[in-house]
Order: structure tokens, then sequence, then C-alpha cells
């Protein structure tokens, strides 16, 4: 005895609405759920030298800053995090070796009283002499991360007279 046609297809139609369904539920939770990418363009800055600035749309800032300066190889610096206008949630900051694989290093800012967020971060030490690093500062806010990339060396870029 042959079966119906719709009992034939029943099983497609199924499948296709399933795969319909996961398609439109991850897109929905990707748009309400993760926070939209917005990767930002400091001005050149090394973070060794001074403290480092972004500036965002109407007049809110990001400003990271370490000390102490020069930045010390293989012992804690502190990194603190000033923003204005920016109802940040979440802060973290990677490190990874400019010249040389030294792995990656990801680091928590905490919520500071008045303010802002910090850490205290420590850095292998390279066995050259000083060492450069790329650092990428991630701020989530309810609606988006901001990520900005910034330069710090590590370490003496010359001897140390006593």
């Amino acid at each position: 005895m042959k079966r119906p046609v719709f009992l034939q297809l029943l099983p497609h139609v199924l499948i296709v609405a399933v795969l319909v369904a996961v398609v439109v539920s991850g897109a929905r939770l990707g748009r309400d759920g993760d926070p939209v990418l917005r990767a930002l363009s400091p001005p050149p800055c090394r973070l060794d030298r001074g403290p480092c600035r972004v500036a965002l749309d109407a007049g809110a800032w990001l400003e990271l800053t370490v000390a102490p300066r020069p930045v010390p190889a293989g012992t804690p610096f502190h990194a603190v995090l000033a923003l204005q206008g920016v109802d940040a949630r979440q802060v973290s900051i990677e490190f990874e070796g400019t010249d040389m694989n030294m792995g990656l290093f990801r680091q928590a800012l905490s919520p500071l009283p008045a303010g802002g967020f910090a850490a205290n971060v420590t850095l292998p030490v390279c066995a050259t002499g000083a060492m450069r690093w790329h650092a990428r500062l991630s701020v989530r806010t309810k609606t988006e991360t901001l990520v900005a990339p910034f330069d710090l060396t590590t370490g003496s870029l010359s001897p140390v007279r006593s």
C-alpha cells in the first residue's frame, strides 16, 4: 500500500521547519544577547610613556594608565582605566608579545569605588632585555564591546648603571 504524498513529505517539512527555527532564534540571540563589537582607533600612544586616551562620541572617553614608568619586567605594575560617559560593565586587557611569542596574558580589571577600573598585572621577563607588548583593552557595556589597541614596553631599554 502506498503512503499519501503528504506523509512522505512530512519528515522533510519538519526538518526544514526545525532548521528555520534554529536560524531565526540564533539570529535573535546574536542580535539581542551579545553586545556589538566596536574597534577603536586611538592616536599613537605608548603606555610606558604616559596615559593613553581614546575619544568617543559626545565627549565620552577612555584613558588607560600604567604605573610605575618605566614598566618593570617580571614585577607587578598597576593598570588603571578612567572613563567618562561610558557605562562599563566588564573590563579586561590582553597582552601579547610584539616581536616574540610569550603567550597571551589576559587580566580582568576590577571596579574602583570612585569609578573606573584597575588591576595589578605581571608580565614575564624576556631573557633578551626589553620586551615590546601589544595591549588590547576590552570594555563591555550593555550595548557594545569597545576594543582599543595600545603598545607597551617592559624592562630596561638600556643597561642600568649603578
